[in-house]
């Protein structure tokens, strides 16, 4: 397997400059795994370090392009006998960080577990006293929104799971505890009120003078700025929302009518500003994804022709870069392993992706919070989705752009002239047929999908396969294999080491662990 590529001179550079960065992380963060007793505020830090939030070479070649990108059409398939069979240690390493991480010195490979270091956040808490523990109040909410964030796609890849029993190491008792799995649905239940709980909370909430400067210091995505993070935690509620209204559409329908009634109570993420992104660069960590993207360069046909060439989007030159002799040629759905080793197609932007430093882990975007609001306005008549769904378009071209201008060069090698956005393109692009708000309902939503989709991109590969799976949409072509897997799972495998150690609960879900049982959310 392809490892990353670092120079000498880089080596040599990196290797002084790491121990200072390791002494910083270790300053800002404690690992659970490391620590005997917790701080809460470091504990709630330490999540952002996880290798599934931080943009790190392991997810991106193991999950986001491997499966999650090849599975929604994001990242080309090259045909093989194998190609739909999932290799157990990339999808159990993603299991295994959510729930304990794993310990070392490269943050590309290792990180602690979003789950374990929620736990030992409980624990801490649950020690303190009452004036403390409202001191420390702020930072268990603000977690709350990352495990739901992170639990949600657990679901989505597995469905039923642990949760409210897993970890047990990390609570008070410090007893094993063989974790029941949770039921999808009811988990999604659970996480959906614990972010409109958040919301309630901040909407009041103040951070002691206390922990003012420590929370600036850990948050790592808004620096402390509780408006934002309501509007994170109320996109996410409107993202889980839809995500379940083709299976519970009363529910859903009930819940987003109220939220996007009462915009101040519920505010979103309107502008790019307020995305829910993790920059790395000047932190003491960066992107180094040249490796992860090298082993996936090339666009896929249909994404790059049929989506934005062939309407002339404006993304198109900061998302890929076009091949010298066939310019912007997508490798096709159906291309083999000589055709890849040939090349001769267009693949990721340099300065965008290959080269930059500072691609952020992306959480949550204003563009996708408009087509959410554009879905439900269109289907339950609760507002203008055309308007909803050009902020969208208009918000996703700033983003793309956005992360475009803050490319940090992983070396002096390269300078690239910064990208413009060309207001005379976007106009073009926004009339054009295929892009325009106009058709039947059922023609709108589809454009609705294909744009969020294309929003989606590979930062969030996870989101786009969820998506595709749910609403059916976009309309790509994906291979048929040969192999003894002729299509792509709807869901991954249990890791071996639930039948073998928690023998008991696993035997209560086993049989929904094949590869061809759908989410609950996946009625399509």
């Amino acid at each position: 397997m392809k490892k990353l590529l670092i120079n000498a001179a880089l080596l040599v550079l990196l290797a002084g400059s790491f121990s200072s960065c390791k002494k910083k992380i270790d300053e800002d963060y404690q690992n659970p795994e490391l620590t005997t007793s917790g701080n809460i505020g470091k504990l709630f830090a330490g999540m952002f370090f996880n290798k599934r939030i931080h943009p790190s070479y392991w997810d991106y070649y193991t999950i986001l392009q491997s499966y999650s990108g090849a599975f929604s059409g994001i990242v080309p398939a090259v045909q093989s006998s194998t190609m739909y069979v999932t290799t157990s240690s990339y999808t159990d390493g993603k299991w295994t960080d959510f729930y304990n991480g794993s310990t070392g010195t490269d943050y590309n490979y290792n990180g602690p577990g979003i789950l374990n270091n929620y736990r030992e956040m409980q624990s801490t808490y649950n020690a303190l006293s009452a004036t403390d523990q409202a001191a420390q109040d702020i930072y268990m909410n603000l977690a709350k929104v990352i495990v739901a964030d992170q639990a949600a796609q657990m679901v989505d890849m597995w469905g039923d799971i642990p949760f409210s029993k897993a970890n047990s190491l990390n609570t008070s008792t410090r007893a094993i505890e063989y974790a029941a799995y949770d039921d999808a649905a009811a988990l999604y239940d659970t996480l959906i009120n614990n972010l409109d709980q958040v919301n309630t909370f901040l909407t009041t909430a103040s951070v002691v003078a206390t922990e003012s400067g420590n929370l600036k210091l850990y948050d790592r995505i808004y620096s402390g700025d509780l408006t934002l993070w309501r509007r994170y935690a109320n996109s996410l509620r409107l993202r889980l929302l839809m995500r379940i209204s083709n299976v519970s559409e009363a529910k859903a329908q009930a819940a987003v009518t109220t939220m996007l009634n009462n915009p101040s109570t519920y505010p979103l993420i309107t502008t790019n500003d307020q995305d829910a992104l993790l920059w790395e660069s000047p932190t003491n960590l960066v992107s180094d994804l040249l490796s992860a993207f090298s082993s996936f360069p090339y666009a896929p046909q249909y994404l790059l022709e049929d989506v934005l060439v062939a309407n002339n989007d404006p993304r198109t030159k900061v998302m890929f870069d076009p091949d010298s002799t066939n310019g912007y040629k997508g490798f096709p759905y159906n291309g083999t392993s000589n055709d890849f080793s040939n090349g001769g197609y267009a693949s990721y932007d340099s300065a965008t992706f290959f080269y930059n430093y500072n691609l952020p882990g992306v959480l949550f975007t204003a563009a996708e919070a408009s087509f959410l609001q554009a879905e439900a306005y269109e289907r339950w008549g609760l507002g203008t989705a055309a308007t909803a769904y050009t902020e969208g378009l208009d918000l996703s071209v700033e983003y793309f752009y956005m992360l475009n201008k803050k490319v940090s060069d992983r070396s002096t090698q390269y300078k690239w002239a910064i990208q413009v956005v060309n207001t005379d393109t976007v106009a073009l692009w926004k009339a054009a047929s295929a892009v325009a708000y106009s058709g039947t309902t059922t023609e709108k939503l589809e454009k609705i999908y294909t744009q969020k989709w294309v929003n989606f991109f590979i930062m969030q590969a996870n989101q786009a396969w969820a998506e595709y799976r749910r609403t059916g949409y976009p309309a790509i072509q994906l291979p048929v294999s040969n192999g003894i897997q002729a299509n792509p799972p709807v869901r991954f495998l249990y890791p071996s080491n639930e039948s073998l150690y928690n023998t008991a609960n696993y035997s209560a879900v086993q049989s929904k662990d094949t590869r061809n049982t759908k989410i609950f959310w996946d009625v399509n």
